[in-house]
Parts: structure tokens; C-alpha cells; sequence
């Protein structure tokens, strides 16, 4: 059996998982768990514990570099997102930006659900399937009416709109 190298198989292995998960569901995962990092450190401040210049720095880095992805989306052209959607994220993110230099400065945790229910919110809407548009008439996987056998059988175009 050949050696086979363990870097080759790991980009293999995220490539096939990569190609298999919704975009949509990432982005909505990736908010619960800054979330959930965030409301962890809001606890804590609540509570009196000692917590590190550097463990809040890194969860709201966390969270900015996130929104950071989410508003530099926004800028190109291409996206496919509707021109007032972008305009919401990234009035949304400027919002997140200044949030969490005011933390930096002043880390309330009241201050800090705010970012929570930001990211939940938008989790939300992401994870949420989108609704089956309804059927369209004619469309594949319809029954045809039943045609007469004569004009099943020429295939000509009759002037009857029935």
C-alpha cells in the first residue's frame, strides 16, 4: 500500500465535505457559535469573574472578523444578494464594528446581548428553509390532460385552447 500523504488526504477530505454543506447553514452555524461565545462571556462579566483583557479580545475578535466576511460581501458587485439586503448587513456590521470597540473599552454585558440577538436573529433566517415555491401550471412532473388519441398520435397543433 502506497504511503499516502496526510496533507493530501485532509484537503481531499474538505473539499468533498466543503462542496457538501449549504452556505446559508454554515454562515447561520458559524453565528450561533460566536452567539454562544458571546453570551458566555456576558455571563461571566455578570457574574464578577476576572476575565482577561485577551479572552474578551478574542471573542469579540471573533465575532467582528465574522461580520468582517458578512459586510465585505456586500461591496461586490457580483453577489447575488439584492442591493437593499447589502445595505442592511452592512449597516448591520457597522453597528457590530462600533459595538465591540465600545466592549473593548467597556465591557458591559448588557451591552453585549445586543451582538447576541444580532447574530441569533440573522441565524435564524438563515437556517430556515425557504419555502417551496408553489407548483407552476404545465410544469414537469404534472399529468397533461388526457389528449384525444388522433391528436396524440399526428402531434399536430390544434387552434382549440381547451
Amino acid at each position: 500500500m502506497p504511503n499516502e500523504n496526510p496533507y493530501t488526504s485532509a484537503v481531499a477530505a474538505y473539499g468533498n465535505t466543503a462542496a457538501s454543506v449549504d452556505p446559508r447553514a454554515l454562515e447561520g452555524t458559524i453565528l450561533l457559535k460566536s452567539a454562544m461565545k458571546l453570551e458566555d462571556l456576558a455571563k461571566r462579566l455578570k457574574a464578577g469573574e476576572k476575565v482577561t483583557l485577551v479572552e474578551k479580545g478574542d471573542v469579540l475578535e471573533y465575532n467582528q472578523k465574522l461580520w468582517q466576511l458578512f459586510v465585505s460581501e456586500t461591496i461586490n458587485p457580483d453577489h447575488p444578494l439584492p442591493q437593499e439586503l447589502k445595505n442592511n448587513i452592512a449597516t448591520l456590521g457597522m453597528f457590530v464594528f462600533k459595538r465591540t470597540l465600545e466592549l473593548l473599552a467597556d465591557p458591559n454585558p448588557d451591552k453585549i446581548q445586543a451582538l447576541v440577538e444580532i447574530n441569533r436573529n440573522i441565524a435564524a433566517g438563515l437556517l430556515k428553509k425557504p419555502a417551496a415555491p408553489p407548483p407552476v401550471p404545465g410544469a414537469l412532473g404534472k399529468k397533461k390532460p388526457d389528449m384525444p388519441a388522433a391528436s396524440q398520435a399526428d402531434n399536430k397543433p390544434t387552434d382549440s385552447l381547451a
